[in-house]
């Protein structure tokens, strides 16, 4: 009488092709892996390019760059934001300058003057004087209230004019965004507060 040949779960014969083995097959393949990093480093490449004329409009309320993951803001910032006084008024525009401390450059940057927590834009930015490789936007609420880059050269000092609404009293601060590199981002540069009356 012959017994036929069970195979049980524990036998030997189930364990002929080695386990690395099986489980290399569920792993990418070379190939596979060169064709993700090709995709991954077009998408930063594009992203890094994405934005040289300056910021959008849909970034004027958070003031955050819209091409990276805001997880690669740096604190420390090698940039100041100056103002020629500590009062302003619709008959006295101040300068507002964008400076490196360091030999840091930046290629990117959005300026604006806002009051208290509020996250309106104030006044109206010029930049037809000055030092400066910007350009105004038009952001809620105002016009020529934002000053940005407008294209990626490399920029050690930026310069503009600023001239409060004629219809605001109190206390404003300049505030800015400045982009160094891809992964080099500055938020919530402040100047000093300045007085409009």
């Amino acid at each position: 009488m012959v017994i036929a040949n069970k195979t049980t779960p524990s036998s030997p014969a189930l364990l002929s092709v080695p386990i690395h083995q099986s489980l290399r097959s569920l792993l990418p393949t070379n190939r596979m892996l060169n064709s993700y990093l090709v995709f991954l480093s077009a998408l930063v490449a594009t992203q890094v390019t994405a934005l040289p004329n300056g910021a959008p409009l849909t970034a004027c309320g958070s003031m955050k760059p819209l091409h990276v993951p805001f997880i690669f803001a740096q604190p420390n910032s090698p940039f100041t934001l100056t103002v020629s006084s500590a009062t302003a008024s619709v008959g006295s525009p101040i300068t507002v300058t964008l400076k490196s401390t360091t030999a840091a450059t930046f290629k990117g940057f959005l300026v604006q003057a806002r009051s208290g927590n509020s996250k309106t834009a104030l006044g109206t930015f010029d930049v037809s004087q000055g030092t400066n490789a910007g350009k105004t936007l038009n952001c809620p609420k105002g016009t020529a209230n934002a000053v940005t880059h407008k294209d990626a050269t490399l920029k050690t000092e930026q310069s503009f004019k600023w001239t409060p609404p004629a219809s605001f009293t109190g206390k404003v601060t300049m505030k800015a965004t400045v982009v160094e590199a891809y992964a080099l981002i500055y938020r919530d540069i402040s100047s000093e507060t300045i007085t409009v009356s």
